[in-house]
């Protein structure tokens, strides 16, 4: 199993992916790197985001570090997966909300503040990505949504534009990336976890 599903599929499981009657969200991380990255084939060093999923300076500020988005609930969610990825890096100052220092006058990170080798790291994307659906009221996608959830949840910079012929080849490229690697392993489970149940 190569690292960027492995990473995947721990995630989705550390955060109840795997229990009896809980929806997974393996399929739509999996659409996601297929989308942005070619599920992990690009070149680090030229893209414009970090890692398989491409977590801009934006979306990471808003997953770790905004205090208008990181409510007590949340807050608990993250400590858990620091002492998770501590644990596993064997690194016991790894902090996931300070890997780099947002600037939001530029909406880029300060230029030295960057651990590019954690912001790579396909098991902090895989962490990053599934505690940002966390922070969505929306119900995860069943398989036939993926496509839309994504551009929605995403968001794309593709989706802003005018162009439909455009967009409506970023969603076959997105969609064919995704049956290439991974579409018809994938089964999602449509029965959603009843409120309360969950863990963190």
């Amino acid at each position: 199993m190569d690292d960027l599903t492995r990473a995947i599929q721990e995630a989705d499981s550390f955060f109840g992916g795997n229990e009896p009657g809980a929806s997974s969200a393996a399929p739509i991380m999996k659409y996601i790197a297929s989308a942005e990255t070619n599920y992990g084939n690009y070149n680090p060093e030229t893209a414009l985001s970090y890692g398989p999923f491409q977590i801009d300076p934006i979306r990471y500020y808003d997953i770790v570090q905004n205090p208008n988005r990181l409510n007590e609930k949340h807050q608990a969610r993250i400590n858990r997966v620091n002492e998770h990825l501590r644990k596993k890096f064997n690194d016991p100052n790894f902090d996931i909300q300070k890997l780099a220092t947002y600037n939001p006058q530029t909406n880029d990170y300060e230029k030295d503040s960057r651990n590019l080798q954690y912001l790579r790291n396909p098991d902090v994307g895989a962490m990053l990505t599934r505690l940002a659906m966390k922070q969505s009221p929306d119900q995860l996608p069943s398989k036939d949504k993926l496509g839309e959830y994504y551009e929605g949840f995403w968001g794309p910079k593709w989706t802003q534009s005018q162009d439909e012929e455009f967009k409506n080849q970023k969603r076959s490229e997105a969609k064919s990336r995704y049956d290439l690697h991974h579409g018809e392993k994938d089964v999602v489970d449509d029965v959603v976890t009843e409120q309360g149940q969950e863990a963190f």
